[in-house]
């Protein structure tokens, strides 16, 4: 779990949390506006209404992080290329990541990374990858990606015309080890 989520999960959690002690203790209201009076804060405002209006704002939160559950696109684990009552044939995302590996090793490219994101309107893949002659290999780009495109849509005949997006991103190999500038 990412660190923003948790921190946006902490803050649901500790809003849930008061709003639940002040439905099953309303007087801590009450009792915390007396001990604020000992020090000369007074707070002028009904407590009913408060734990009202609060149970409100906790309500329509609820609703929005249950419908952004509903809409937010599930990523699915593989692509299912038949299924029948005897059983169901899929390829995995892996499975595809090492063909995509494959299909560019040979572009002159290395250190291949690839990320699929799979989902049931789309598939989009991000690819980077290091070359030695970054300005030869991005003039060939447009038919890297297509050849690299087209085999996808060759590996995938059969099913479900999904659009493919392909993006690849090419960076400059470094193959020296030394960082420090040379003299001589």
């Amino acid at each position: 779990m990412k660190k923003s989520q948790k921190i946006v999960l902490s803050i649901f959690s500790l809003g849930y949390l008061v709003g639940l002690c002040l439905l099953i203790w309303p007087q801590i209201i009450d009792e915390m506006f007396k001990f604020l009076a000992e020090f000369n804060i007074h707070l002028d405002f009904k407590s009913d209404l408060f734990i009202y209006y609060y149970g409100l704002v906790l309500l329509s939160l609820t609703v929005l992080v249950f419908l952004l559950i509903l809409i937010w696109p599930v990523e699915l684990p593989d692509i299912p290329l038949k299924q029948t009552k005897e059983g169901r044939l899929a390829l995995s995302n892996h499975g595809i990541n090492q063909f995509i590996q494959t299909k560019l090793s040979g572009e002159d490219l290395s250190n291949i990374k690839v990320r699929l994101k799979n989902t049931r309107r789309q598939r989009k893949f991000y690819i980077v990858a290091d070359s030695v002659y970054k300005q030869a290999t991005v003039e060939e780009l447009p038919r890297i990606s297509y050849d690299l495109t087209k085999s996808l849509n060759d590996l995938l005949a059969g099913i479900n015309r999904i659009p493919i997006k392909v993006d690849i991103k090419v960076n400059q190999k470094s193959n020296s080890k030394r960082k420090v500038t040379r003299v001589i």
